[in-house]
């Protein structure tokens, strides 16, 4: 069982979420929670039975399609993490992940990887942390969580692709 997160923006002219509900079950996102809340996008909290997270996220990304034409998928979850967020993922407190992102832990010559974004809170890229961790800890990280972090990063840095070239070819 994978589970992730993607959302979608809906087609102009057909903002409103629960006028795609039947459609969605009809192209078989039934093993997905919905969320309506916010008028022109979509959010699918999936749970689907798959042989890998590679196909489980392309089959969701393409069922949701298949249901709503038009729509244009804007983020996927798991893909960026705060320390309390990668803590809750492998299991350990907080302030131990703190401390080694800080490289506060002296046994650890590795430099933790740097955030994608630096603020309140600051963000990392989920497969980084994890496959650093495994490398350079004693934790070691569920490999299908990797495994799905690498998916949705991938699947992040096509749609951060995607943004950057349309906003070139506006120019």
């Amino acid at each position: 069982m994978w589970e992730f997160v993607l959302k979608f923006r809906l087609p102009l002219g057909q903002e409103e979420p629960t006028a795609w509900l039947d459609a969605l079950f009809e192209a078989g996102c039934d093993d997905a929670t919905v969320g309506t809340g916010r008028r022109g996008s979509i959010a699918l909290d999936f749970s689907r039975e798959a042989v890998s997270a590679e196909t489980a996220v392309r089959s969701a990304i393409a069922d949701v399609l298949k249901a709503i034409p038009g729509a244009l998928l804007i983020e996927i979850a798991p893909d960026l993490v705060n320390l309390a967020d990668l803590a809750e993922i492998v299991g350990c407190s907080r302030q131990n992940i703190r401390k080694y992102a800080a490289g506060e832990i002296r046994a650890v010559a590795a430099a933790f990887p740097d955030p994608v974004y630096t603020g309140n809170p600051s963000l990392w890229r989920l497969v980084e942390a994890l496959i650093w961790l495994e490398r350079n800890t004693d934790i070691h990280p569920d490999p299908r969580s990797v495994e799905l972090a690498r998916v949705a990063s991938e699947v992040g840095a096509d749609i951060q692709h995607r943004r950057l070239t349309g906003l070139i070819a506006a120019e």
